[in-house]
Formats: C-alpha cells, sequence, structure tokens
C-alpha cells in the first residue's frame, strides 16, 4: 500500500502526491472514481508510460475497489540477492520491505504478477558469461547486467569493486569516482555471473545495452 494525497479530481487522472513528496496521477475508472480529495492509503500498481499518459511523472492505477481497499490479505516474495529491476518491479506492483520478515508484502490483488515475478527470480541458477563486443562507457554508478550491478564502489588504489557475485575473467572495468560518476567497460571485457534462467528471456530484466555483448551459458 501507498501513501496519496489526492489534490484534484480531472477528466481522466486524479493529480495527487505520493507518500509525501513526488507528484504524480491515479487513472479515474470504476475502482478509483468514488475517491475524494485528501489523503488515502491505497493498494495500486504503477502504470507509469510516458507514451501512454503524455507526461514524465509516475501514474498509478487501484488494483482493489474503494470498498475493499482495507483488505488486509496478502501475498509475499524472497526476491533474493539485490537486483535493481526487481527492486522496482516490487514497487511497481504496489510492494513493501519489511526488514522483519526480510521478504517484500504486497497486496494479494496483485498476487498472479507477484508469482509471475517470483518464477522468474526463483528459477534455476546458471552461469553466464558476457564478452562486451564494444566499449560501454556510463554515467553513474549503476551499470546493471539483468539487474545486478557491475560495480559497487572502488578501493584506495582506484580499481574497481565488482558487484556481488560478478567475476572479471578478462579485461578492463574502470569506475571514475567524480561528482558525475562514470563506469566505462572497455571491448573485450569478459564478465562471468549467476543468474536466474527466466532472466534471459525477460525483455525486463534486460539492458540494452546487453545487444553489444556476446551471451553465452556456461552451466
Amino acid at each position: 500500500m501507498r501513501n496519496f494525497e489526492i489534490l484534484e479530481r480531472g477528466e481522466k487522472y486524479f493529480r495527487c502526491s505520493v507518500d509525501g513528496k513526488s507528484h504524480c496521477r491515479i487513472i479515474i475508472d470504476d475502482y478509483s472514481k468514488g475517491l475524494s480529495l485528501g489523503k488515502h492509503r491505497l493498494h495500486v500498481e504503477e502504470i507509469t508510460d510516458r507514451y501512454v499518459h503524455f507526461a514524465h511523472d509516475a501514474v498509478f492505477k487501484l488494483t482493489l475497489p474503494l470498498s475493499q481497499q482495507h483488505s488486509i490479505e496478502i501475498c509475499t516474495l524472497k526476491a533474493g540477492r539485490k537486483n535493481t529491476v526487481t527492486y522496482k518491479e516490487c514497487l511497481r506492483l504496489g510492494g513493501k520491505w519489511e526488514p522483519i520478515l526480510n521478504e517484500w508484502v504486497f497486496s494479494s490483488s496483485v498476487k498472479d504478477k507477484v508469482e509471475q515475478l517470483r518464477s522468474i527470480v526463483k528459477s534455476r541458477q546458471i552461469l553466464v558469461e558476457i564478452k562486451f563486443k564494444e566499449t560501454i562507457s556510463h554515467l553513474g554508478k549503476n551499470l546493471t547486467i539483468f539487474g545486478y550491478e557491475t560495480v559497487k564502489g572502488i578501493k584506495v588504489n582506484n580499481a574497481p569493486i565488482l558487484g556481488s557475485g560478478i567475476t572479471l575473467k578478462k579485461g578492463d572495468i574502470t569506475f571514475i569516482n567524480s561528482p558525475i560518476s562514470k563506469i566505462i567497460i572497455r571491448s573485450g571485457t569478459v564478465l562471468r555471473l549467476k543468474i536466474p534462467e527466466k532472466m534471459l528471456i525477460s525483455e525486463v530484466f534486460r539492458e540494452d545495452y546487453l545487444a553489444a555483448t556476446d551471451l553465452s551459458v556456461l552451466k
């Protein structure tokens, strides 16, 4: 569930803020049309798409009718090792991380989609090798492979600290630590890591720059 403040009703959307900060919209449909102005705690799914909703703000839809929004039925997900795509998908489905349970907690209204995500992140682990056919330069620290960070820090000698489970088999990775950080993976570099098998066929987990790599499944 997320905390919203409904600020204004438009023709197709409610204009609101979420979690007390970001401005966003809630689509007006049969589930949400009865929302009143003011603060609400709601079961939602994020459906942001600037080409559909013609803006860069976040857009949500209710996953339960207003009359059922106080339902306490939940489902949970143990998502495995840290993965930026999994994190974003859990937030998109309205999930909340519960450190005591060490699990993501969701409304049961999105159970089918949580199960789809579970089928990916809990699929059989395979070892893959990725060879970069051209040099990749990425601003920021979050250059990932199937959602797993390639670099998580820098050593005293300026050598990069690779992300958990990432092995450099050949080539070179440079992390430039500056006000605008940059990661450079040079052409010919080979990385190995284990990933859940179904991530290979999931468009959600495949970064665009993987098109500039050769990927091999080792076992």
